[in-house]
Protein backbone atom coordinates (compact mmCIF):
# COMPACT_ATOMS: atom_id res chain seq x y z
CA UNK A 1 0.00 0.00 0.00
CA UNK A 2 3.30 2.24 0.69
CA UNK A 3 3.96 2.25 -3.02
CA UNK A 4 0.12 2.78 -4.39
CA UNK A 5 0.17 6.09 -1.81
CA UNK A 6 3.37 7.11 -3.42
CA UNK A 7 2.08 6.47 -6.95
CA UNK A 8 -0.73 9.05 -5.50
CA UNK A 9 0.51 12.46 -4.92
CA UNK A 10 -1.03 14.73 -2.99
CA UNK A 11 -2.90 17.74 -4.47
CA UNK A 12 -1.56 21.15 -4.45
CA UNK A 13 -2.33 23.33 -1.52
CA UNK A 14 -2.07 27.01 -3.00
CA UNK A 15 -3.49 28.45 0.61
CA UNK A 16 -5.17 31.49 0.24
CA UNK A 17 -8.54 33.48 0.63
CA UNK A 18 -8.75 35.48 -3.19
CA UNK A 19 -11.27 37.96 -4.78
CA UNK A 20 -11.51 38.71 -8.51
CA UNK A 21 -10.15 41.95 -9.81
CA UNK A 22 -12.91 44.90 -10.63
CA UNK A 23 -12.21 48.24 -11.43
CA UNK A 24 -12.93 49.94 -8.13
CA UNK A 25 -9.92 47.36 -7.12
CA UNK A 26 -7.96 47.86 -10.08
CA UNK A 27 -7.61 51.41 -9.19
CA UNK A 28 -6.95 50.96 -5.90
CA UNK A 29 -3.88 48.86 -6.55
CA UNK A 30 -2.73 50.46 -9.43
CA UNK A 31 -2.83 47.90 -11.55
CA UNK A 32 -2.95 47.82 -15.84
CA UNK A 33 -6.28 46.41 -16.20
CA UNK A 34 -9.23 44.81 -14.09
CA UNK A 35 -7.63 41.41 -14.57
CA UNK A 36 -6.48 38.82 -11.96
CA UNK A 37 -6.87 37.39 -8.65
CA UNK A 38 -6.37 39.96 -5.20
CA UNK A 39 -4.96 37.80 -2.04
CA UNK A 40 -7.12 38.53 0.58
CA UNK A 41 -5.63 36.06 3.31
CA UNK A 42 -2.53 33.63 3.60
CA UNK A 43 -2.73 30.41 5.28
CA UNK A 44 -0.05 29.37 7.61
CA UNK A 45 2.33 26.81 5.98
CA UNK A 46 0.78 26.79 2.39
CA UNK A 47 2.53 27.28 -1.08
CA UNK A 48 1.61 31.00 -1.08
CA UNK A 49 3.06 31.53 2.30
CA UNK A 50 6.66 29.12 0.94
CA UNK A 51 6.59 31.15 -2.46
CA UNK A 52 6.54 34.76 -0.48
CA UNK A 53 2.35 35.66 -1.42
CA UNK A 54 0.60 38.27 0.98
CA UNK A 55 -2.83 39.88 1.49
CA UNK A 56 -2.77 42.41 -0.99
CA UNK A 57 -0.50 41.15 -4.02
CA UNK A 58 -2.64 40.48 -7.11
CA UNK A 59 -1.68 37.30 -8.68
CA UNK A 60 -2.12 38.00 -13.00
CA UNK A 61 -0.48 34.87 -14.28
CA UNK A 62 0.45 30.99 -13.07
CA UNK A 63 2.90 28.87 -15.33
CA UNK A 64 2.50 32.04 -18.31
CA UNK A 65 -1.35 31.04 -17.62
CA UNK A 66 -2.82 34.41 -17.39
CA UNK A 67 -5.15 34.70 -14.95
CA UNK A 68 -7.96 36.86 -14.92
CA UNK A 69 -10.62 35.56 -12.20
CA UNK A 70 -9.66 33.85 -8.55
CA UNK A 71 -11.61 30.72 -10.15
CA UNK A 72 -9.02 30.62 -13.05
CA UNK A 73 -6.27 30.49 -10.11
CA UNK A 74 -7.98 27.01 -7.99
CA UNK A 75 -8.47 25.67 -11.34
CA UNK A 76 -4.85 25.88 -12.36
CA UNK A 77 -3.24 25.04 -9.01
CA UNK A 78 -6.04 21.89 -9.21
CA UNK A 79 -4.44 20.54 -11.80
CA UNK A 80 -1.34 20.54 -9.78
CA UNK A 81 0.45 18.12 -7.40
CA UNK A 82 2.71 18.04 -4.37
CA UNK A 83 6.59 19.26 -5.60
CA UNK A 84 5.71 20.62 -8.41
CA UNK A 85 7.64 23.91 -9.04
CA UNK A 86 5.50 26.51 -9.79
CA UNK A 87 5.94 30.25 -11.52
CA UNK A 88 3.73 33.23 -10.14
CA UNK A 89 3.71 36.88 -11.27
CA UNK A 90 1.34 39.35 -9.04
CA UNK A 91 1.36 43.17 -8.68
CA UNK A 92 2.78 44.28 -5.19
CA UNK A 93 2.35 48.24 -4.44
CA UNK A 94 1.54 48.53 -8.22
CA UNK A 95 5.25 46.80 -9.14
CA UNK A 96 4.76 43.55 -11.34
CA UNK A 97 6.85 40.65 -9.40
CA UNK A 98 7.79 36.93 -10.35
CA UNK A 99 8.58 33.98 -7.64
CA UNK A 100 8.73 30.38 -8.13
CA UNK A 101 8.43 27.82 -5.45
CA UNK A 102 7.62 23.59 -5.13
CA UNK A 103 4.02 22.98 -4.09
CA UNK A 104 2.79 22.04 -0.77
CA UNK A 105 0.38 19.33 -0.46
CA UNK A 106 -3.14 19.59 1.04
CA UNK A 107 -2.85 19.61 4.53
CA UNK A 108 -4.44 16.10 5.95
CA UNK A 109 -7.61 15.05 7.77
CA UNK A 110 -6.56 13.87 11.54
CA UNK A 111 -8.42 12.30 14.08
CA UNK A 112 -8.16 12.55 17.61
CA UNK A 113 -9.31 8.62 18.18
CA UNK A 114 -7.50 7.21 15.47
CA UNK A 115 -4.69 7.15 13.00
CA UNK A 116 -5.24 8.52 9.51
CA UNK A 117 -4.08 6.51 6.35
CA UNK A 118 -3.75 7.62 3.02
CA UNK A 119 -4.14 4.76 0.95
CA UNK A 120 -5.27 3.91 -3.18
CA UNK A 121 -6.94 1.84 -4.61
CA UNK A 122 -6.09 1.07 -8.74
CA UNK A 123 -9.06 1.70 -10.76
CA UNK A 124 -8.93 2.64 -14.32
CA UNK A 125 -5.60 3.70 -15.57
CA UNK A 126 -4.99 5.24 -12.52
CA UNK A 127 -5.52 5.48 -8.53
CA UNK A 128 -8.74 6.14 -6.32
CA UNK A 129 -7.71 7.73 -2.99
CA UNK A 130 -8.84 6.13 0.08
CA UNK A 131 -8.79 7.55 3.39
CA UNK A 132 -8.62 5.11 6.56
CA UNK A 133 -9.33 5.70 10.06
CA UNK A 134 -7.36 3.26 12.04
CA UNK A 135 -8.36 2.66 15.98
CA UNK A 136 -6.06 2.25 18.46
CA UNK A 137 -5.44 -2.04 19.64
CA UNK A 138 -3.77 -4.91 17.61
CA UNK A 139 -7.46 -5.61 16.25
CA UNK A 140 -8.36 -7.18 13.69
CA UNK A 141 -11.50 -4.51 14.28
CA UNK A 142 -14.99 -4.10 12.29
CA UNK A 143 -15.35 -1.84 9.71
CA UNK A 144 -17.56 1.03 8.74
CA UNK A 145 -17.41 1.45 4.83
CA UNK A 146 -18.99 5.35 3.69
CA UNK A 147 -20.58 5.60 0.13
CA UNK A 148 -21.36 9.53 -0.24
CA UNK A 149 -24.49 11.13 -2.22
CA UNK A 150 -24.75 11.95 -5.78
CA UNK A 151 -22.38 14.85 -5.58
CA UNK A 152 -18.78 15.19 -7.41
CA UNK A 153 -17.31 17.29 -4.51
CA UNK A 154 -14.15 15.60 -2.75
CA UNK A 155 -14.91 14.16 0.91
CA UNK A 156 -10.86 14.69 1.57
CA UNK A 157 -10.58 17.22 4.23
CA UNK A 158 -13.52 17.80 5.33
CA UNK A 159 -15.14 20.45 7.71
CA UNK A 160 -14.72 18.54 11.18
CA UNK A 161 -17.81 20.11 12.16
CA UNK A 162 -19.68 18.41 9.21
CA UNK A 163 -22.84 16.65 10.24
CA UNK A 164 -21.00 13.95 8.07
CA UNK A 165 -17.37 14.22 9.43
CA UNK A 166 -18.75 14.31 13.11
CA UNK A 167 -20.67 11.08 12.23
CA UNK A 168 -17.25 9.24 10.84
CA UNK A 169 -15.00 10.65 13.98
CA UNK A 170 -18.23 9.23 16.17
CA UNK A 171 -18.32 5.53 14.50
CA UNK A 172 -14.53 6.10 14.68
CA UNK A 173 -14.64 6.73 18.26
CA UNK A 174 -16.64 3.73 18.69
CA UNK A 175 -13.81 1.34 17.68
CA UNK A 176 -14.39 1.11 13.80
CA UNK A 177 -11.78 1.39 10.97
CA UNK A 178 -13.80 4.03 8.92
CA UNK A 179 -13.30 4.01 4.87
CA UNK A 180 -13.95 6.85 2.74
CA UNK A 181 -13.27 7.11 -0.88
CA UNK A 182 -12.57 9.66 -3.07
CA UNK A 183 -14.57 9.71 -6.92
CA UNK A 184 -13.01 9.04 -10.13
CA UNK A 185 -10.88 12.54 -10.79
CA UNK A 186 -11.66 14.13 -7.46
CA UNK A 187 -9.04 15.35 -5.11
CA UNK A 188 -6.05 13.78 -5.42
CA UNK A 189 -7.43 10.50 -7.65
CA UNK A 190 -6.32 10.20 -10.85
CA UNK A 191 -8.31 8.08 -13.58
CA UNK A 192 -9.35 8.46 -17.35
CA UNK A 193 -12.43 10.11 -16.37
CA UNK A 194 -14.03 12.80 -14.16
CA UNK A 195 -16.85 11.97 -11.86
CA UNK A 196 -18.59 14.67 -13.47
CA UNK A 197 -18.53 12.27 -16.83
CA UNK A 198 -18.90 9.05 -15.54
CA UNK A 199 -21.53 6.43 -15.59
CA UNK A 200 -23.38 4.84 -12.63
CA UNK A 201 -22.43 1.71 -13.62
CA UNK A 202 -18.77 2.81 -13.44
CA UNK A 203 -18.98 4.53 -10.27
CA UNK A 204 -20.55 1.22 -8.62
CA UNK A 205 -17.32 -0.42 -9.96
CA UNK A 206 -15.47 1.98 -8.18
CA UNK A 207 -16.40 1.40 -4.55
CA UNK A 208 -16.62 -2.17 -5.45
CA UNK A 209 -12.45 -1.78 -6.08
CA UNK A 210 -12.32 -0.05 -3.01
CA UNK A 211 -14.29 -2.21 -0.48
CA UNK A 212 -12.65 -5.56 -2.27
CA UNK A 213 -9.19 -4.05 -1.28
CA UNK A 214 -10.38 -3.83 2.50
CA UNK A 215 -9.32 -7.97 2.74
CA UNK A 216 -5.40 -6.18 2.04
CA UNK A 217 -5.46 -5.11 5.55
CA UNK A 218 -4.44 -7.10 8.34
CA UNK A 219 -6.07 -4.53 10.83
CA UNK A 220 -9.89 -5.07 9.57
CA UNK A 221 -11.97 -8.20 10.41
CA UNK A 222 -13.34 -8.81 7.05
CA UNK A 223 -16.08 -11.24 8.46
CA UNK A 224 -17.47 -7.44 9.71
CA UNK A 225 -17.60 -5.00 7.32
CA UNK A 226 -20.76 -2.72 7.23
CA UNK A 227 -21.26 -0.39 4.27
CA UNK A 228 -23.26 2.77 4.89
CA UNK A 229 -24.37 4.33 1.46
CA UNK A 230 -26.26 7.64 1.96
CA UNK A 231 -28.71 9.14 -0.32
CA UNK A 232 -27.12 8.09 -3.84
CA UNK A 233 -25.28 6.24 -1.95
CA UNK A 234 -27.99 3.91 -0.95
CA UNK A 235 -28.73 2.73 -4.42
CA UNK A 236 -24.92 1.79 -5.03
CA UNK A 237 -24.29 0.00 -2.06
CA UNK A 238 -26.69 -2.97 -2.82
CA UNK A 239 -25.31 -3.22 -6.43
CA UNK A 240 -21.90 -3.65 -5.55
CA UNK A 241 -20.88 -7.59 -6.71
CA UNK A 242 -17.93 -7.55 -4.08
CA UNK A 243 -15.64 -10.48 -3.90
CA UNK A 244 -16.13 -11.06 0.15
CA UNK A 245 -19.60 -9.92 1.53
CA UNK A 246 -20.25 -7.26 3.73
CA UNK A 247 -21.80 -8.05 6.98
CA UNK A 248 -24.33 -5.61 7.24
CA UNK A 249 -25.86 -3.05 4.26
CA UNK A 250 -27.24 0.59 6.28
CA UNK A 251 -28.96 3.04 4.47
CA UNK A 252 -29.96 6.45 5.00
CA UNK A 253 -32.43 8.80 2.58
CA UNK A 254 -32.48 6.98 -0.12
CA UNK A 255 -34.30 5.45 -3.19
CA UNK A 256 -35.70 1.88 -3.96
CA UNK A 257 -37.88 2.21 -6.37
CA UNK A 258 -37.46 2.95 -10.34
CA UNK A 259 -36.54 6.42 -10.62
CA UNK A 260 -38.80 7.73 -13.58
CA UNK A 261 -41.54 6.99 -10.28
CA UNK A 262 -39.55 8.66 -7.95
CA UNK A 263 -39.05 12.15 -9.67
CA UNK A 264 -42.40 12.30 -10.70
CA UNK A 265 -43.04 11.58 -6.38
CA UNK A 266 -40.54 14.70 -6.32
CA UNK A 267 -41.86 16.84 -8.60
CA UNK A 268 -45.32 16.92 -7.32
CA UNK A 269 -44.28 16.93 -3.47
CA UNK A 270 -41.21 18.60 -2.81
CA UNK A 271 -42.16 21.53 -4.54
CA UNK A 272 -45.24 21.65 -2.28
CA UNK A 273 -42.88 21.46 0.88
CA UNK A 274 -41.06 24.29 0.08
CA UNK A 275 -44.07 26.55 -0.37
CA UNK A 276 -44.43 26.85 -4.07
CA UNK A 277 -48.36 27.35 -5.29
CA UNK A 278 -50.71 24.30 -6.25
CA UNK A 279 -51.57 25.74 -9.33
CA UNK A 280 -48.22 26.49 -10.83
CA UNK A 281 -46.57 23.31 -9.23
CA UNK A 282 -49.34 21.40 -11.25
CA UNK A 283 -47.95 23.14 -14.35
CA UNK A 284 -44.21 22.26 -13.15
CA UNK A 285 -45.36 18.41 -12.65
CA UNK A 286 -47.26 18.76 -16.57
CA UNK A 287 -43.61 19.79 -18.02
CA UNK A 288 -41.73 17.42 -15.65
CA UNK A 289 -43.49 14.39 -16.70
CA UNK A 290 -42.57 14.39 -20.51
CA UNK A 291 -38.88 15.57 -19.59
CA UNK A 292 -38.72 12.46 -17.03
CA UNK A 293 -39.77 10.21 -19.95
CA UNK A 294 -37.92 11.07 -22.72
CA UNK A 295 -34.47 10.96 -20.55
CA UNK A 296 -35.07 8.25 -18.23
CA UNK A 297 -37.15 5.97 -20.24
CA UNK A 298 -36.82 6.50 -24.23
CA UNK A 299 -33.38 7.49 -23.16
CA UNK A 300 -32.99 10.41 -25.24
CA UNK A 301 -29.87 12.69 -25.34
CA UNK A 302 -29.71 16.14 -24.31
CA UNK A 303 -28.57 17.06 -27.46
CA UNK A 304 -32.13 15.45 -28.84
CA UNK A 305 -34.40 16.72 -26.20
CA UNK A 306 -32.98 20.49 -27.08
CA UNK A 307 -34.69 20.36 -30.48
CA UNK A 308 -37.90 20.69 -28.60
CA UNK A 309 -38.12 24.26 -27.03
CA UNK A 310 -40.49 23.16 -24.52
CA UNK A 311 -37.98 19.93 -23.17
CA UNK A 312 -35.34 23.23 -23.77
CA UNK A 313 -36.61 25.48 -21.91
CA UNK A 314 -36.96 22.96 -19.09
CA UNK A 315 -33.94 21.15 -19.23
CA UNK A 316 -31.76 24.68 -18.92
CA UNK A 317 -34.02 26.37 -16.51
CA UNK A 318 -35.53 23.22 -14.18
CA UNK A 319 -32.76 20.71 -14.35
CA UNK A 320 -29.90 22.27 -14.47
CA UNK A 321 -28.16 21.66 -17.68
CA UNK A 322 -24.94 22.81 -18.86
CA UNK A 323 -25.32 22.82 -22.16
CA UNK A 324 -22.26 19.91 -21.86
CA UNK A 325 -23.91 17.27 -21.41
CA UNK A 326 -24.61 17.15 -18.00
CA UNK A 327 -27.44 17.50 -15.62
CA UNK A 328 -26.92 18.78 -11.43
CA UNK A 329 -23.16 18.06 -12.27
CA UNK A 330 -23.31 14.40 -13.45
CA UNK A 331 -23.20 13.06 -16.54
CA UNK A 332 -27.25 11.75 -18.43
CA UNK A 333 -26.23 9.07 -18.66
CA UNK A 334 -25.36 8.69 -14.83
CA UNK A 335 -29.33 9.32 -14.47
CA UNK A 336 -30.63 7.07 -17.10
CA UNK A 337 -28.86 4.17 -15.83
CA UNK A 338 -30.71 4.21 -12.51
CA UNK A 339 -34.06 3.58 -14.26
CA UNK A 340 -32.33 -0.05 -15.21
CA UNK A 341 -31.14 -0.69 -11.83
CA UNK A 342 -33.57 -3.20 -10.40
CA UNK A 343 -32.60 -2.58 -6.87
CA UNK A 344 -36.09 -4.56 -6.11
CA UNK A 345 -33.42 -7.67 -7.48
CA UNK A 346 -30.57 -6.55 -5.87
CA UNK A 347 -32.07 -6.35 -2.14
CA UNK A 348 -34.22 -9.61 -2.50
CA UNK A 349 -30.64 -11.18 -3.18
CA UNK A 350 -28.28 -9.46 -0.87
CA UNK A 351 -27.32 -11.85 1.65
CA UNK A 352 -26.25 -9.39 4.07
CA UNK A 353 -28.35 -7.31 7.74
CA UNK A 354 -30.34 -4.54 6.34
CA UNK A 355 -30.59 -1.47 7.82
CA UNK A 356 -33.12 1.25 6.10
CA UNK A 357 -33.26 4.37 7.81
CA UNK A 358 -35.64 7.54 6.98
CA UNK A 359 -34.87 10.89 9.24
CA UNK A 360 -38.76 12.12 10.24
CA UNK A 361 -36.62 15.76 8.78
CA UNK A 362 -36.60 14.65 4.79
CA UNK A 363 -37.73 16.59 2.16
CA UNK A 364 -35.07 15.26 0.08
CA UNK A 365 -35.77 11.47 0.20
CA UNK A 366 -39.21 12.35 1.25
CA UNK A 367 -40.76 9.04 1.37
CA UNK A 368 -40.99 6.65 4.36
CA UNK A 369 -42.70 4.02 2.42
CA UNK A 370 -39.54 3.85 0.14
CA UNK A 371 -37.17 2.93 3.42
CA UNK A 372 -39.98 0.77 4.46
CA UNK A 373 -40.24 -1.27 0.91
CA UNK A 374 -36.51 -1.58 1.45
CA UNK A 375 -36.68 -3.79 4.61
CA UNK A 376 -40.33 -5.47 3.47
CA UNK A 377 -38.15 -6.80 0.58
CA UNK A 378 -35.34 -8.00 2.44
CA UNK A 379 -37.35 -10.32 5.08
CA UNK A 380 -39.40 -11.66 2.44
CA UNK A 381 -36.37 -13.51 0.82
CA UNK A 382 -34.41 -13.16 4.05
CA UNK A 383 -36.47 -13.57 6.66
CA UNK A 384 -35.59 -11.62 10.15
CA UNK A 385 -32.55 -10.20 7.85
CA UNK A 386 -34.08 -6.65 7.77
CA UNK A 387 -35.14 -3.25 10.23
CA UNK A 388 -36.71 -0.29 9.03
CA UNK A 389 -36.18 2.45 11.42
CA UNK A 390 -37.56 5.83 11.20
CA UNK A 391 -35.31 8.09 12.76
CA UNK A 392 -37.05 11.14 14.44
CA UNK A 393 -35.57 14.88 14.77
CA UNK A 394 -33.11 14.47 11.48
CA UNK A 395 -32.96 15.67 8.22
CA UNK A 396 -31.34 14.48 4.95
CA UNK A 397 -27.61 15.92 6.29
CA UNK A 398 -27.82 14.34 9.74
CA UNK A 399 -28.93 17.88 10.85
CA UNK A 400 -30.94 17.56 14.38
CA UNK A 401 -34.01 19.52 13.58
CA UNK A 402 -37.57 19.96 14.83
CA UNK A 403 -39.95 18.97 11.87
CA UNK A 404 -40.07 18.77 8.30
CA UNK A 405 -40.21 22.55 7.99
CA UNK A 406 -37.38 23.61 10.18
CA UNK A 407 -35.21 21.14 7.91
CA UNK A 408 -36.42 23.09 4.98
CA UNK A 409 -35.93 26.54 7.10
CA UNK A 410 -32.50 25.76 7.89
CA UNK A 411 -31.39 24.10 4.31
CA UNK A 412 -28.77 26.58 3.63
CA UNK A 413 -28.01 28.10 7.49
CA UNK A 414 -24.68 26.34 7.39
CA UNK A 415 -23.53 27.88 11.04
CA UNK A 416 -26.79 26.21 12.06
CA UNK A 417 -26.17 22.57 10.61
CA UNK A 418 -22.59 22.53 11.42
CA UNK A 419 -23.75 22.78 15.36
CA UNK A 420 -26.61 20.50 15.17
CA UNK A 421 -25.36 17.11 14.01
CA UNK A 422 -27.95 14.82 15.62
CA UNK A 423 -24.99 12.02 17.14
CA UNK A 424 -28.11 9.46 17.95
CA UNK A 425 -27.00 8.07 14.58
CA UNK A 426 -23.63 7.44 15.84
CA UNK A 427 -25.28 5.43 18.29
CA UNK A 428 -28.53 3.91 16.22
CA UNK A 429 -25.65 2.44 13.80
CA UNK A 430 -23.14 0.88 16.71
CA UNK A 431 -26.33 -0.72 18.13
CA UNK A 432 -27.25 -1.90 15.21
CA UNK A 433 -23.88 -3.64 13.69
CA UNK A 434 -22.43 -4.57 17.76
CA UNK A 435 -26.04 -6.62 18.01
CA UNK A 436 -25.20 -8.51 14.59
CA UNK A 437 -21.07 -8.42 15.57
CA UNK A 438 -22.09 -10.48 18.69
Amino acid sequence: TTSLFAQLPRRAFLGTQLYTVNDSVARLYKLPDAQGALIQRVVENSSAQSVGLQPGDVIVSVQDKNIATHLEVVETIGSYREGDVIQFSYYRNGELQHAEAPLKGFPKETSEHAEVIYDAVPYDGGYVRTIIRKPPGEGPHPAFFFIQGAHCGSIDGMNPRSPVAMLLEGLTEKGYVVVKTEKAGVGDSRNNIHCTDCDLDYEIRLFTASFNQLSQYDFIDTSNVFVFGHSMGGVQAPLMQTDFLPKGIAVFGTVARPWFEYYIDIARKQRLMVGQDYLENEKHVARAIPFYYKLMIEKMSPEEMELDPELKDFMYNQWSYDGEGRFHGRHYTFWQQLQDTCLFTAWASTPAYVLSIWGEGEFVALNPFEHKLIADIVNQYNPGKARFYSMPSIDHGFVRVEDVQHAIDIRNDWEYQYTHFNNNLVDVLHEWMQEIIN
